[in-house]
């Protein structure tokens, strides 16, 4: 497809009705040309030399001004339309001047009437009505003028007359279907721009909200860990260290957008690094050595942290710690990555979560999902709990088209044949 003109302010639509326009005065003119060419040729001796230099100059010469613009990619051609309709005027109005064989040009009609069609057809592409539809009166009335005398043919009035309100209809139909098409490919410009301006602002307000939800995962990750903590035991020895995660955390906001890619080592010491403040008894496995982008890296570790503060807090029940495990299996062929947070702990009835608890939802689950990845929760009272937080790479589908999805051959179904990520019991 081609480019479209910086200097060009028309819409993809209205440009491509000028473009379609513009070919089918190509089309015309090698049509039409040799009707008229041929009486041009037929009757030239009929006419004086001077007339006929004078219709080559601006009748021939702008035809073939017409087929080349039409030729060239994005050629306008209004100008030479212009030019050729004051030709065929000019030449009509000098035809009794210019010929010289009366008896001869008796017999037959001007070979301008040839042109007429072209002509008339081409200044609808100016797309204004009445300019079309006054030079078509015009040039009727001078064209009856010389079709009823005998250097014009001596046409019947009635046949004149015919001709005229052909030359009519000819002048108006293109011009309205100009106008028509035009009007049309317009309008669809303007719901195009209007559609792109809401995408635009859809974008924008998923940006704002997207920011919004890491906004709220980070506070609850960080500050009202700090404040359960501070409230469950104002004395409890990890509160520093809880608290000293939140301002680190903020503090380094600006800087969570970087791009770049992390590698597995990395990502295990950013594990490391967080679970010594949320749960520094908690057993590190980490295999592979496949690098994930940043802010992947970012919402596993975030996510891996939330689940195992989760283990610690909840899972442990009368008071008791469960024993902690993360595991990392970061693939050696780019395929994918995936960090297992398992406790031993009590267990829950996933069903039971009242629904304004943010853990799950904003900080594991919604958190995966922003960056195209997905989070599984295997759990039952009584028998520990499982978090497997996944990633891989988008890839096109087999069928050429877009993406299937990150985690397209990872995703389980319900009975129904739907995809889940959710939360579920063993």
């Amino acid at each position: 497809m081609a480019a479209a003109d910086p200097g060009d302010a028309r819409g993809p639509g209205s440009r491509a009705v000028a473009d379609m326009t513009s070919r089918l005065v190509g089309v015309l003119v090698l049509l039409t040309v040799p009707a008229w060419g041929h009486g041009a040729l037929d009757q030239r001796d009929l006419l004086a030399p001077w007339w006929n230099v004078l219709a080559l100059a601006t009748v021939v010469a702008p035809a073939a001004w017409l087929a080349i613009q039409s030729a060239r990619r994005r050629g306008d051609v209004r100008p030479p339309a212009v030019v050729l309709a004051a030709g065929v005027a000019l030449c009509l109005l000098l035809w009794p001047y210019g010929v010289v064989d009366v008896d001869g040009a008796a017999q037959g009609l001007p070979w301008l009437w040839l042109v007429l069609p072209l002509t008339l057809s081409v200044l609808g592409t100016l797309g204004s009505v009445p300019v079309s539809l006054g030079y078509g009166l015009a040039v009727g009335v001078e064209y009856a003028l010389v079709r009823v005398e005998p250097y014009g043919g001596s046409g019947p009035l009635s046949i004149v007359l015919l001709e005229v309100a052909l030359i009519t209809a000819l002048a108006a139909g293109p011009a309205l279907l100009v106008v028509a098409a035009g009007r049309a490919a317009t309008r669809l410009d303007v719901i195009a721009a209007e559609a792109a301006a809401a995408s635009a602002a859809a974008a924008r307000a998923n940006a704002a909200l997207q920011t919004r939800r890491e906004l709220d995962a980070t506070l609850h990750d960080t500050v009202l860990a700090a404040l359960h903590s501070a409230v469950r035991d104002p004395a409890a020895p990890e509160l520093p260290r809880l608290a000293d995660r939140a301002l680190r955390t903020f503090g380094e906001a600006p800087e969570r957008t970087s791009q770049g890619a992390v590698d597995p080592h990395a990502l295990a010491q950013h594990l490391h690094d967080g679970l010594a403040v949320v749960a520094p008894d908690a057993d590190l496995d980490v295999r592979g050595g496949t690098a994930v982008p940043a802010e992947v890296a970012r919402a596993l570790v975030e996510a891996a942290l939330e689940a195992a503060r989760n283990a610690r807090r909840h899972g442990g029940g009368a008071g008791a710690t469960p024993d902690i495990a993360v595991h990392v299996d970061a693939t050696t062929d780019g395929s994918g990555v995936a960090v297992v947070v398992r406790d031993d702990g009590v267990g829950f009835d996933p069903r039971l979560v009242p629904p304004h608890r943010m853990g799950l939802a904003v900080s594991v689950h919604a958190r995966m999902e922003r960056v195209g990845g997905r989070a599984e929760v295997v759990t039952a009272t009584g028998s520990g709990t499982t978090v497997r937080l996944s990633w891989r790479p988008a890839a096109p589908s087999p069928d050429g088209g877009p993406p299937a999805g990150p985690l397209a051959e990872d995703a389980t179904e319900t009975d129904d044949g739907v995809p889940t990520t959710g939360t579920t019991e063993p």
